[in-house]
């Protein structure tokens, strides 16, 4: 997100209740934009199927294959979307332009076949319809599509056409649905199903042609020179799919016990806990929004003046007192951004009682909303906690968290399982709990030793890493495969 940080500045520099309300306003729709409006359609398309008097289990087979669509894509695409971001950026800061847009094409093409055979795996044997399969795997790619062509337009700063993309994709599946639905062309399922396809397509051709507009096609670039980094970054990509899979692995759980519901024979989600899961989820919205404020605004400068008195010559007086600046900057806007987000956390579990009532949850499900909520409030803040040690680039901080969180979820998800339903989200909340503990000991103690991990733990000499995928991109490339940490800006 360091792109967004320029525009901010310049709103801030107005120094005025209209300028921070517009800096505010812009990194709102940058950090939760897609999310709102990915959602929003979900819950306008489930409108429509009440409208138009669609049957209920029409409704719930699209929110089936709504739901594992997004999730399962967030959980195959994670890990590698953060390496290709660490990849982009080293391509961006060589300006090595030539392999920009291959590199997309390519990690498409690996996550589209891994996705292929994930779906075929899923369906098969499964009652659902063939065409509904279909259907269903298409707008499981596209997801794919869009997490990876996300990556690169806001690697560009071109966060204006990341929303106005998403806007329209959205819209475009809204009216094509309308259309099915007035018009009975289609069964309602198969009609919002192909409406969602058709703009989320649009959404990642949108993406697609964009960048390669701005950076040209794939013609003599290599699709696949980002392999090394799957080897060299690795345990950025077991922390970004540790932290996904401990995000979504509560509701798997859950969907295994009594509160299961299996739709047609394919689809088994559990409507009454992820309604709360969903709702709690909400309140922490507002985090990413401050929080990319408060770093991109505040701690990025002190960030930037530290290691550029290390790399430029600066004397030991000047980065002492750079890190002593940055450390401060560090944890003052963490936690005033923390502080920001828990007065809304506690806005959310007053609000939540009285509206999840009147929605016809039962005492004990508004119960769980209370327990799930501080759980999302310590996910959120656990992503603060591992961005900020990607900062620092301590993968092996954040690869542990990420790993604490899915087996810690895991565990006592089984024992919340086990122990009946007057358990279910104390299991998220413990685990999320841990490893947010682990993750605030871990920036402490860098913290307190960061000129020794900056100096002394980095290697004397530099060795690019000769793993697999190394190994796998010089048999495809030779000598051609460019070392992008070893390359002078052009």
């Amino acid at each position: 997100m360091a792109g967004v940080g320029f525009e901010l500045k310049r709103l801030f520099r107005a120094r005025t209740a209209a300028g921070h309300l517009k800096a505010y306003s812009y990194s709102a729709i940058v950090t939760t934009g897609p999310f709102v409006l990915l959602t929003s359609m979900v819950l306008a398309v489930q409108l429509l199927f009440i409208a138009y008097g669609a049957g209920d289990d029409e409704s719930a087979v699209f929110l089936g294959a709504v739901i594992y669509s997004f999730i399962f894509s967030q959980l195959l695409s994670s890990g590698f979307t953060i390496v290709l971001t660490r990849y982009l950026a080293d391509c961006i800061t060589v300006q090595h332009y030539r392999d920009v847009t291959p590199s997309m094409f390519g990690m498409s093409a690996i996550l589209l076949v891994l996705g292929t055979i994930a779906a075929v795996i899923f369906f098969w044997n499964k009652p659902l319809a063939f065409e509904l399969k279909l259907l269903s795997h298409v707008f499981f790619s596209e997801l794919l599509l869009i997490w990876v062509g996300g990556v690169y337009l806001t690697a560009v700063k071109k966060f204006k056409y990341l929303i106005l993309g998403y806007l329209v994709g959205v819209l475009i599946s809204l009216l094509l649905t309308v259309l099915f639905l007035e018009t009975n062309w289609l069964p309602p399922t198969e009609g919002a199903l192909l409406s969602v396809d058709v703009g989320m397509g649009v959404l990642a051709l949108f993406f697609f042609l964009y960048v390669t507009s701005r950076f040209g096609l794939p013609r003599d670039g290599m699709l696949f020179a980002f392999l090394p980094y799957l080897g060299r970054h690795g345990r950025l990509f077991i922390g970004a799919f540790g932290y996904t899979l401990g995000l979504f692995l509560p509701n798997i759980i859950i969907w295994q016990g009594p509160w299961g519901v299996l739709i047609h024979g394919t689809f088994l989600y559990a409507p009454r806990y992820d309604v709360v899961v969903f709702y709690a989820l909400l309140s922490i919205l507002p985090l990413m929004t401050i929080f990319v404020v408060k770093v991109e605004t505040q701690f990025y400068e002190r960030y930037a003046h530290y290691f550029g008195a290390i790399t430029h010559g600066g004397n030991l007086h000047l980065i002492e007192d750079s890190r002593k600046d940055l450390l401060y900057a560090m944890w003052f806007e963490m936690r005033q951004a923390l502080e920001f987000q828990f007065v809304f956390t506690l806005i959310f579990l007053a609000l939540g009682n009285y509206i999840l009532s009147f929605a016809g949850l039962d005492y004990n499900a508004i119960n769980m909303y209370n327990v799930i909520l501080f759980a999302s409030f310590f996910v959120g803040t656990l992503q603060i906690f591992m961005i900020m040690l990607e900062y620092f680039d301590f993968q092996k901080g954040v690869w542990r968290i990420g790993a604490i969180a899915a087996v810690g979820n895991i565990a006592f998800g089984i024992v919340s399982l086990w122990l009946g339903d007057k358990s279910y989200g104390f299991g998220f909340f413990l685990a999320s709990a841990l490893a947010l503990a682990y993750g605030v000991w871990l920036l402490r103690r860098f913290s307190n030793g960061i000129n020794y991990y900056v100096f002394c733990a980095q290697p004397v000499f530099y060795q690019a890493d000769a793993g697999i995928f190394w190994t796998i991109a010089h048999l495809l490339y030779g000598d051609k495969l460019p070392d992008l940490e070893r390359m002078e800006k052009a």
